[in-house]
């Protein structure tokens, strides 16, 4: 009986049930936090494993000795395997990742490091009889001789007025910079690495790689304000706030994606880099700001209205379109391999300009005599020819852009399909009742090789831009148009007085030749490119640093 009652007794079976609960759930804590420990352990490990990596690769004879002492002096100073093994690293995109490492090379510039080390378990050794567990991380340096170079072209001159209505037409919104303003850009380096982390923390993307910062699709006032950062942090204020106001101009709505300008060849994935001094990559604030605002522009064109700003021409219309930069062809490089070609986008440039007739034309009622010219430009090429870390020079393989130059009409609604060729026909200079004066006029700039061009150690720390030419550069392009420019006379009358009409109106055009050459020539310099020339820099040479590479 008194069995039976306590079996048909539930008194304190919660009880009971409570604390086997709370036996699992201690003991489920206890594994939350040991996991976790053991999680921020392989991190820490990771971070030591690629420093080791470095370490070793910057010192391959003595590999081992390296990755280890490097290991200890980032805080494992306890039980800690090292493993690391020379050979060689193939930087080449078509070969799989976990494959381009090759133990044992003859000649071996990579390491790959692993290390093991001891977790510690805080409660799990009252479950698993043991205060710790083996966490192995491995990680890939190599070493490279590398050069970074870029294709375009620094302002050697500027007028502010013109700067600032194309620099605003690019931005879809209004700037008014000066001239000492634009030259302060223009001479103001920024490193490229420390502008892609500012990027990256201006745009929010997180410490991911470079790449996918690149990758990633940003507003243009994000890329830009991005720039003023670096030159804020380098102490550079006025330049910063030149391209702050730019950037606080730009259309928020327009969108760039970095990677179609920048290729940082082997730190691409990396998200630091070790000796970054030594990695530096400076280019110029305005070169940089110019790159970026045509890539926001590409695709698209705009229109300029310079009004009487070109001495000599009572009023300037200008429309720009930027061609869609060629796949895989960025503006600058970081790389040690020649089959990486950086290219200059394509461009058209149409212009009309209107000059006051005067003296016989005047009295014939002539008022004005317009002038339309078209500029096309196809892309500019180079690429890494050669470089010698012995002697710490570099040569490059440059192919000039070709184009021509023209005296005639187009329909400007077609400017920016570069899918199509423009349909040219004869200029209509002079038209009014009874007369009308046609002209057309072409100089094509053809004949494109590659050339080679060398920079010295001085002449890369000094920031050296070199030209190359086609080999048939003119060297007054709307001066040299207007010479061969052929002039028709259309009347319908008789006994007007005419004669010497044709060369009245040439003459009127020739003074214009030179100041239209200089509004030429800044509008492509201010979107990178030349006609009939390429303009190349070689921005960095680093021989024998390790890079992280897996």
């Amino acid at each position: 009986m008194v069995l039976g009652g306590i079996w048909k007794n539930d008194r304190g079976a919660v009880s009971v049930m409570a604390a086997a609960s709370m036996a699992m759930l201690l003991a489920s804590a206890a594994l939350a936090v040991d996991l976790g420990s053991v999680y921020l352990y392989s991190r820490k490990l990771q971070g030591a494993a690629d420093l080791a990596a470095i370490a070793a690769a910057s010192n391959l004879p003595r590999a081992t000795a390296a990755a280890e002492a490097t290991a200890r002096a980032n805080g494992f100073t306890g039980d800690l395997t090292t493993n690391a093994t020379p050979g060689h690293w193939a930087n080449d995109p078509a070969v799989a990742p976990a494959a381009r490492f090759t133990a044992g090379a003859v000649d071996p510039d990579a390491a790959r490091v692993t290390l093991t080390a001891q977790a510690p378990l805080y409660f799990g050794e009252a479950v698993l009889g043991r205060s710790s567990v083996p966490v192995t991380r491995t990680a890939t340096a190599a070493r490279a001789d590398l050069a970074s170079f870029s294709i375009g072209s620094r302002l050697a001159s500027l007028n502010g007025g013109i700067a600032n209505a194309l620099i605003s037409a690019l931005l879809g919104g209004q700037v008014n910079l000066t001239v000492m303003d634009y030259n302060g850009l223009a001479n103001a380096n920024v490193d490229l690495l420390a502008y892609v982390k500012a990027l990256r923390t201006r745009a929010n993307l997180g410490l991911g790689s470079f790449d996918s910062a690149l990758d990633a699709d940003v507003a243009l006032p994000t890329a830009l304000a991005a720039l003023g950062d670096v030159l804020s942090a380098g102490g550079n204020t006025a330049a910063a706030q030149s391209i702050n106001k730019i950037a606080a101009a730009a259309d928020v709505g327009r969108r760039v994606k970095l990677s179609a300008l920048l290729d940082l060849g082997p730190y691409a994935h990396q998200s630091h880099v070790a000796g970054i001094n030594s990695a530096k990559v400076n280019v110029s604030a305005m070169d940089l700001a110019g790159a970026v605002l045509s890539l926001g522009q590409e695709g698209r064109q705009v229109k300029l209205d310079l009004g009487a700003s070109v001495p000599g021409v009572a009023d300037v219309d200008v429309w720009l379109a930027i061609g869609e930069r060629p796949a895989n062809s960025p503006w600058i490089a970081i790389t040690d391999k020649n089959n990486i070609v950086v290219r200059t986008a394509q461009t058209r440039l149409y212009l009309e300009a209107n000059v006051g007739g005067s003296g016989a034309l005047a009295a014939l009622g002539i008022a004005q005599v317009k002038l339309p010219l078209l500029v096309e430009v196809a892309s500019a090429e180079a690429k890494l020819s050669s470089l010698s870390c012995a002697n710490g020079s570099v040569s490059l393989a440059v192919a000039p852009s070709v184009g021509k130059l023209a005296i005639a009409e187009i329909n400007t609604a077609k400017l920016n399909d570069f899918k199509t060729a423009l349909t040219q026909k004869a200029a209509t200079l002079v038209s009014i009742p009874l007369i009308k004066v046609t002209g057309q006029a072409n100089v094509d700039l053809g004949g494109a090789q590659w050339k080679t061009v060398s920079f010295s150690r001085s002449e890369i720390d000094a920031g050296a831009i070199k030209s190359v030419s086609t080999s048939n550069i003119v060297s007054k392009t709307v001066s040299t148009l207007l010479g061969d420019l052929e002039l028709d006379l259309q009347v319908a009358g008789l006994g007007l007085g005419l004669g010497g009409l044709t060369q009245q109106v040439a003459a009127l055009l020739a003074p214009v030749g030179a100041p239209l050459d200089g509004v030429v020539n800044l509008l492509l310099d201010l979107v990178g490119v030349k006609l009939g020339e390429a303009d190349v820099q070689v921005n960095g040479l680093r021989c024998g640093q390790a890079a992280l590479v897996a």
